[in-house]
């Protein structure tokens, strides 16, 4: 769900572009039949991106059960708001739902249980992307004597879940200083490639310039993970920011920003880093004025996959006080080349049309220095 709430933001990069196509299968016996036909009715609609039909099959208001059980309320605009983002032009997802239970419950209601399996692709050429897995289940109950979702719960891409550990572990290491951690945690062949091109080949390397580092400076740093991307090999591709605040052994602060780009493979049941590529954090500004910006929001959500896609890390979407209609976003990216590739995409100017946005916008990509 695009929302401020935390869990909203994990379940949205757990789900990774969750639902656009689903075949439902039914593997057990004595499966209620109207549960089974609801999902196929669902999932023919999300197949078809049939955005109205799916929005009768969802309640007023619907809970979100969290990981520890509890559940948050949520309503069908922050469903819609999820379904305008995921229905994107150039890249979308395709998932197989296998149906295994159905209970009913004291109230009437159903709760319909799946496992799930699928993939990410890209529309113009079919290819594939990030093949994940997880379950979904959803509660069902009549309302005007029509079927309708009031709870959902999924855990999907339990990769994400496990790189999210492994990011954890590295920087708890890294603050501690803890070179013999750190040195399990990557593969014995891992590379490391710094912006200018300079590499660290092997853990010998990569273990010498980390105490390097140490002792040079005296840093806390804390690191985020902004996006994952497994992959057909077995492999994942997570991305994300730094950020190191400190001091040298001359006194002087450090404050160190930058993005990373990694690669990690498991190894006897474990997730360790193979690749690794840091750069510093490009940030683009882009402002315009919009004719409505309810309307012109919705098409940027809209756009979130292929934004994604193209490298972007974060956005933050901001209007004048005095101006609701002028609309600021500052992004960043893990390289100047990705913002100018996007910025130069032969669609963007009109898909930013369709949304509304008056006049020519100006966009900047800025360097810190």
């Amino acid at each position: 769900m695009k929302t401020s709430n935390p869990f909203f933001v994990i379940a949205r990069l757990l789900t990774l572009l969750l639902l656009p196509a689903f075949a439902a299968t039914t593997l057990a016996q004595g499966l209620d039949p109207e549960a089974v036909a609801f999902v196929k009715t669902y999932q023919t609609a999300y197949n078809k991106g049939d955005r109205p039909t799916l929005m009768t099959l969802f309640a007023d208001n619907v809970g979100w059960v969290n990981p520890d059980g509890s559940v948050t309320p949520g309503s069908k605009a922050d469903v819609e708001a999820d379904y305008v983002r995921d229905f994107g032009e150039t890249a979308g997802s395709y998932m197989d739902f296998t149906v295994v239970s159905t209970e009913a419950q004291p109230d009437g209601k159903v709760k319909i249980g799946t496992t799930v399996s699928g993939y990410d692709f890209v529309r113009k050429t079919g290819a594939k992307l990030n093949p994940t897995a997880g379950t979904y289940e959803m509660l069902i109950g009549k309302v005007g004597g029509q079927w309708k979702i009031s709870q959902v719960k999924w855990a999907m891409n339990q990769v994400a879940l496990e790189l999210r550990n492994l990011t954890k572990q590295f920087q708890d290491a890294y603050n501690r200083e803890d070179i013999a951690t750190l040195k399990t945690l990557h593969t014995n062949d891992v590379v490391r490639t710094h912006s200018d091109g300079t590499k660290q080949t092997g853990i010998g390397q990569v273990a010498e310039l980390l105490a390097k580092n140490f002792a040079d400076a005296d840093v806390n740093s804390a690191i985020l993970m902004t996006d994952v991307r497994p992959q057909f090999d077995g492999s994942a591709i997570f991305t994300g920011t730094f950020h190191q605040n400190g001091r040298a052994v001359n006194g002087k602060r450090v404050t160190v920003d930058g993005a990373y780009t990694n690669t990690a493979v498991k190894e006897n049941g474990a997730w360790k880093i193979s690749r690794i590529v840091v750069s510093p954090i490009t940030k683009a500004m882009v402002y315009h004025k919009v004719a409505d910006y309810a309307a012109w929001k919705k098409g940027f959500d809209r756009f979130y996959n292929e934004r994604m896609l193209a490298g972007e890390l974060s956005a933050e979407v901001s209007t004048l006080a005095d101006d609701p209609n002028t609309v600021c976003i500052i992004s960043e990216w893990a390289s100047p080349d990705a913002p100018k590739a996007f910025f130069a995409r032969p669609d963007l100017a009109e898909t930013m049309r369709k949304d509304g946005v008056i006049g020519k916008p100006t966009m900047l990509i800025m360097s810190k220095k």
